[in-house]
This record gives structure tokens, sequence and C-alpha cells, in this order.
């Protein structure tokens, strides 16, 4: 079936020219008439009330010519008539029944039958019973006959699947990747179809990215780049931005090369046909519409599937990159790449003005275009055709019609038109944003009024969770678990959640254990029960609850940096090392989290990424004043201790050198690291001239023989002071020999100075080493006159 050209056309991606010699099934699908024809067949499908008896029911179909290929045509009908009806802002009205030519099996609960790890389905989908029908279809037809196109159906079912429920399900992600896994084999198979490899790539990637596995989906974006042949690069082009700007500053810009050498159409043949939204002009007093740029960048034309993916790369950064400002001027120039192509897919292009008015709402200069461009979206009615609507619909990741108005009820917050965000929350029925409008509204006893009036129409776990969250009532959970049978995770995360916000940490780590025992896929939960059991001292449930997150959501710093806090109270250093290796790959900018680095590596005997550390710290604080940490660093130097691979300290006397160069010309008043700092010096001299200013550190408030304590250290410094300062003009060669001679006269008068301050405080414990002093004082003073 891979090869036969006639199946590959059942993958319905509407982006090709149909040859009218094909099959009539496969013209009636590409002309968009997806209505259900063999209604004996269809009866005879529902009737075995989509379970076990449906795989027996297809396999007797397997010998017949075109059985498998009717029931393949109808499972696509179906679907596609479910997409078109949830990816339509304006969408037509479809009577189930005379659709399916039955009434639906009455044994069937679709919204039961649906919901994975106690996941509801969205009350927003539409007609959900064509997505259980086509997806149970599609499973059969692949158990009796394993294609490619089964397969691939079999996958996109299960996405929509996925994108139909309220949050993400641990139990559809395993399913999904048993069949991730088995379409990746079948890329070798589409070798002679390199378009076919990419728009499979991509819709891989894109599922990988509803669970966050942005290694994933760097990995199927990586693959579709390298088919493709598109290069992708970020460069900094002179150019400007607001109209009345004088001088020209670097703006990012993003340049595209096609290899010629691969052969493609172009958007023209694919998509020539779609209609596209309009791209809303910036009406702003300041800004331009685009930044205008002082030279030409280097841009091709992108064929469908190479603006697709240029689409996914937006996607991808905006998932594993920090939300900053930084982050937004990334995304830019790739959104307006595919927004500057004159054809293209409908959903490619809508997906992109979705990003775009995302990003835009969180600027005053940029939010009302934002407003107006998801306006002009959310209530278009030009009619655009059903099949151009849905071309690569996998392969954006375009979120359902819904989704679209809630944007814009966003849009309309954070513009202050709260009353109309309130209208359009309350059509959608999301009712955490109503509790949110009205408290706004300072009406927060209104939300629960309207909560309620809901649960008399309609109980749901969700109803009364809400109602627990706008009352602040516990009971609400209560109630909320024993209405779905104890099943619910949301009822024991709302819980959790109630008594995490309240500080009672060790009262909401078994509601979060539950909730996660019940949907192991819920990253925040995880994350929380992390720190509640961190906060508790709980470290093997803090441990275990932050390496499933960072698991599920590798890219949080703060998450590694936690779980190396758990292991250290743990006592495992090196497994603590480990992961704070890893918050480095995601956030290099944080100081406390480059403290953590310097104080485990030390202990762990990673002396390389101490003295990083350190430079790093340096950089970020502009200076480092940790004397144990240097202390323990130079101890390491100079005894020759091993590091943790089993190689030598001493090897790193250099750079350690280099380390305390530039940490004192940071801080040069802290006498502790001039000490260290001549301690690891490698001549005599050198040691003298730092100590010496270790000394004027040490005795530049003039109290230091005040105390007995740092009287003591000030002899002992003297003294070490004109040992070296001694041994160094002994052992200099002629050329430095006026050097050595000012040092030990420097050395001479410093100890001399001391003496003078220590006898007249007597301490009782300076006796002893002030007479030691006071002998080698002597010792010099003798040498210098014999060298006169």
């Amino acid at each position: 079936m891979v090869s036969d050209n006639s199946a590959i056309q059942y993958l319905c991606n509407f982006d090709d020219h149909l040859n009218k010699a094909e099959n009539p099934s496969i013209e009636k699908l590409w002309a968009g008439e997806w209505s259900i024809g063999n209604i004996e067949l269809c009866k005879e499908l529902l009737s075995s009330d989509l379970d076990g008896e449906l795989l027996n029911v297809i396999r007797r179909y397997r010998d017949s010519s075109d059985g498998l290929e009717n029931i393949l045509h109808m499972a696509v009908s179906s679907l596609l008539t479910f997409c078109d009806q949830n990816w339509n802002p304006n969408p037509y009205e479809v009577n189930l029944e005379q659709y399916l030519h039955m009434k639906w099996p009455e044994g069937v609960d679709v919204n039961e039958k649906l919901q994975r790890d106690s996941e509801p389905l969205y009350v927003n989908i539409l007609h959900p019973e064509l997505l259980y029908f086509s997806h149970q279809v599609f499973s059969a037809l692949y158990s009796v006959e394993q294609s490619l196109v089964h397969l691939w159906w079999c996958f996109r079912s299960k996405v929509l699947h996925q994108r139909a429920l309220e949050d993400t399900s641990a139990t559809v992600y395993s399913e999904l990747e048993l069949i991730m896994a088995k379409l990746t084999n079948e890329i070798q198979n589409l070798q002679n179809k390199p378009r076919l490899q990419i728009l499979l790539c991509l819709e891989i990637a894109q599922a990988y990215l509803i669970y966050g596995r942005v290694q994933k989906v760097e990995e199927y974006l990586g693959r579709a780049r390298d088919i493709s042949g598109l290069k992708l690069e970020l460069t900094g082009v002179l150019g400007k931005r607001t109209k009345f700007q004088q001088h020209l500053l670097p703006q990012l810009a993003l340049s595209s090369e096609l290899d010629t050498a691969v052969n493609r159409p172009t958007a023209e043949e694919s998509h020539g046909s779609s209609v596209l939204p309009p791209d809303i002009e910036l009406q702003d007093d300041v800004r331009l519409n685009k930044i205008q740029y002082q030279e030409k960048i280097m841009q091709s034309e992108l064929p469908s599937l190479e603006q697709t993916l240029c689409l996914l790369t937006v996607q991808y950064i905006q998932k594993s990159q920090p939300k900053d400002d930084l982050m937004a001027e990334e995304l830019q120039p790739y959104i307006e790449t595919v927004l500057t192509q004159k054809k293209g897919p409908w959903s490619t292009r809508v997906a992109a003005l979705l990003i775009r008015c995302r990003l835009e709402a969180n600027h005053k200069r940029t939010v009302e275009r934002a407003m107006l461009q998801c306006e002009s979206i959310v209530n278009d009615k030009t009619g655009v055709a059903c099949t151009d609507r849905l071309s690569y619909l996998w392969a954006t990741g375009l979120p359902p019609a819904w989704t679209w108005r809630q944007q814009l009820a966003d849009l309309y917050l954070s513009m202050g038109l709260v009353k109309a965000a309130l209208e359009l929350f309350q059509q959608l029925q999301l009712w955490e944003d109503v509790i949110v409008c009205y408290t706004m509204l300072q009406l927060r006893h209104k939300a629960a009024e309207v909560i309620k009036q809901q649960i008399e129409i309609n109980p749901t776990v969700k109803l009364y969770c809400l109602l627990g969250d706008a009352t602040d009532d516990v009971s609400c959970y209560e109630k909320a678990w024993d209405f779905s049978n104890h099943k619910s995770s949301r009822a024991q995360r709302h819980w959790g959640n109630f008594l995490f916000d309240h500080k009672r940490y060790n009262e909401c780590i078994p509601h979060y254990e539950t909730s996660v025992s019940i949907n192991s896929i819920q990253e925040s939960v995880w994350l929380r029960l992390g720190f509640a059991a961190l906060q508790t001292e709980q470290w093997e449930t803090s441990a275990a609850a932050y390496r499933r997150y960072t698991y599920l959501q590798p890219n949080s710093f703060e998450a590694w940096n936690n779980l190396a806090k758990v292991y250290v109270n743990q006592g495992d250093k090196p497994r603590a090392y480990r992961a704070l290796m890893e918050a480095l790959r995601f956030n290099y900018d944080n100081w406390k989290l480059w403290e953590n680095v310097v104080t485990v590596s030390m202990d762990t005997g990673h002396f390389d990424d101490v003295i990083r550390g350190v430079h790093r710290l340096a950089e970020l604080l502009g200076k480092f004043e940790d004397v144990e940490v240097l202390a323990l660093l130079v101890r390491a130097a100079l005894h020759d201790h091993k590091d943790a691979e089993g190689n030598s300290a001493a090897r790193l006397r250099k750079r350690i050198l280099e380390l305390f160069g530039r940490i004192t010309s940071l801080t040069q008043n802290k006498p502790e690291i001039w000490q260290l700092y001549s301690d690891i010096s490698p001549t005599y001299l050198l040691k003298a001239q730092r100590l010496l200013k270790a000394y004027r550190g040490y005795t530049q408030n003039g109290n230091w023989s005040n105390n007995p304590e740092t009287c003591n250290r000030v002899i002992e410094l003297a003294q070490n002071l004109l040992d070296y300062s001694l041994k160094a003009r002994q052992e200099t060669e002629d050329k430095d020999k006026a050097q050595c001679d000012q040092q030990l006269s420097s050395a001479r008068l410093t100890g001399q100075a001391v003496i003078r301050a220590a006898e007249k405080q007597n301490w009782p414990e300076t006796k002893q080493p002030l007479e030691e002093l006071k002998k080698l004082f002597n010792e010099v003073t003798e040498y210098m006159k014999s060298i006169m």
C-alpha cells in the first residue's frame, strides 16, 4: 500500500494536483465531499458498538477487493468532518443522525469512552462521536492490514484525541509513543517521497510539542530540515524600527536558502487556490509596520512545507526557551518570514498570525493590532474551502477554533475590556477565566453564583472544583472527589493546590500523590509536590517528584537546582553535581545557581568547574569573596589532591593563578584573598609582594592590634613576609636584585611596625610569636647590613 500512489492520496494532505483518473473515493475526499455513501457498511460498523466486535466485522472484508478501502474512506470522511467542524470559526450545522444514517448506539457514551486518566473532553468539542468512530476504525484497520496509511491516520486521530482532552494524558502519550516509533521506522521506506518524509517528521514533532518534549521536537525538526534542504539563519543587520529613528541600530533578520539540488513544488503549485487571512497592518504613530533593513536580506520564496517547517521552529523556540523579551525578538523574524509569503497553507498562516497576536498582546504599541488581527480570524466569513483549511492541519499544530475565541477574550482582558472578555468566556464555558473576570470586577461572589447555577444544570467534577476555588471551601473538593467515584486527578489537584497556596505543605502532599497516581503527566503537580516535600524535608518524595518533573520538562533550571538541593540533603553530592550541570544548560546567568555549582563541585572534586564557576560569579556579581572556597581550591592544588576523574589538582595551578589575578583586580582590599594568592604564587618574590598587600588590608583601619586574635594573625603574616622576602633576595639573580632589595626593605619596615604595635598591647597570646618575629627581624637586619 505504501508504494501505491493511489493509497497515499488517502492521506488527504490536499497539496497535490489530483489525477482525474484516480479512485472515485479519493476524488470525493479531495473535493471536500465527506458524506457517508455506504449506509449499510456504516450501520454494520456502528452496530458492533465500536468495541471488540468491530475488529471481527472489519476482518470479514479483508479479502474483499474494495471492502477495506470503503471502510478507510468512511473513517477518513468522518475524521475530516470532525476537523471541519472544530477548526472552522463558523461551523455549519451537522445532524449526526442524518450524517451516519442512524442513531448513535445507545450503549456507547462517547464522553466516557474518550476520557483518559480522568481527563474529560472539552465542552466546546463538537461531535466527538465522529472522532471516536474514526479512531476505533483506524485502529482496527491497522490491526487487520498494517499499512502506512492506516497507521498514519490512526496517529492523527490519536493526536486529535489528546487535543480534545482538557489536559495531557499519560495514557494517550504512551499510546502515541508506540505509534510514533512505528512511523519513524516508516520514514526510511518513504525515501522516494521526500515531501511525505518531511510532512511525517513535522507531524511527529507537533505531537511531541503537545507534551513539551523539546529534545524530541528538535530531533524531528532537524530531520525535516535535512531532507528539505532548507537553511535558516538569524543574522544581525542594521535597520530602523520606528518612524522617527535617526540612527540605524542592529536588528535581527532571518535569511533563508533552499538547496537547489532538491526538487520541490512551489507554494503556488501546492496551495495556489488557498484564500489566506489578511495580515493587518500596524497603525501606530511611532512604530513601523515592518523593520526597515539597510541591506537586502537573502530570502527564498518558501514552498508550503518549508513555511510549515519555519512555523515549527517558532513553536519549538517558544517551548524550549524562557519567555522573555529576547525570545520575542528571536521569534519575530521567523514569523515575518512565514507571513510575507504570497501563497501557502491556510493553517500555517493562521497559526503564525495567532502566535504573533500572543506576542504582541504584551506591548502597548502592538496590542491593538493583535486584537484586530485575532478578531479578523475569529469572525472570518470568507468561506475558505474545507480542503484548504485542513491541509497540513496536523503539521501546523493549529489548535481548535474555539481556542481562537479564548485567545481573543484574553486579549480583551489585557486591554481592560473585562466585560467583553467575560461574555466570551461565558459563551465558551471557561469557568476558571470567568472567576478571574469577576474577581477583577470585584464581584467574586457572582462567580460562585454562576458556577452553582451550572452545577444545578449539569454537575461535573470541574465545576465542583471551581466552586471550591471561588469560595475557598474545601468541602467542594471533597464533593468533586466523591462525584468522580474517587477517580478524578483534577479533584485531588485542586484540593492539593488549595492547601499548597495556604502553605499547608504536609497536608497537600497526599492529595498531589493521589492526583499523579491517576494521571502521571501533570507537570505542575509534580513540581509543587517536589517543593512541598522539600519544605517538609521529605527527601525521598521530593527527589522522586523532581526527577519525574525534569523528565517531563527537562529545560527547567529551578527544578534541576532544587533536585540538587534534595540530593545534598540526602548526602548524595555526585548526583547533586550532575543535577546542577543540567540546571546550567538552561540558565547560565543565575548567580545563586553558580554559587551552588561552586560549592557542590568543590565537595565532589570537580575543581575545573569550581574555577569556571568562580569566573562566572565574578562576571555576574563584579566580585568574588568566598574565602573558604578559594582556600579549599588552593589547598587542593598545593597538596596535589586528586579530582573526581583521578587527575592531579596541581595541573590547575596556572589557571588558579589567573583566577586570583582576576579576583584581586575586582576586590583589592580583602586580605585573606591576598594571603591565598601568596600561598599559590610560584616564586618567593611574588609570595612576598602579595603578602604585603594582605598586610595592608589587615592593618588599614588601625585597630588590628586591639584584638589578640587579629594581632596574632598579623604577627604570623609579618613572619612569612620577612621569610619570603629574605629567601627571594638570597636566591635572586643579578637582574632582579634591585627589586628584591626594595621588597626586603619594605618587609623589614613592616616587621618593625608590627613589633612596635604588638609590644604596646603585650597580649599573653602573642608573646611567643612576637619573640620569633623579633628573632627573624634581627636576622633580616643583619643580612641587609652584610649586602650593603
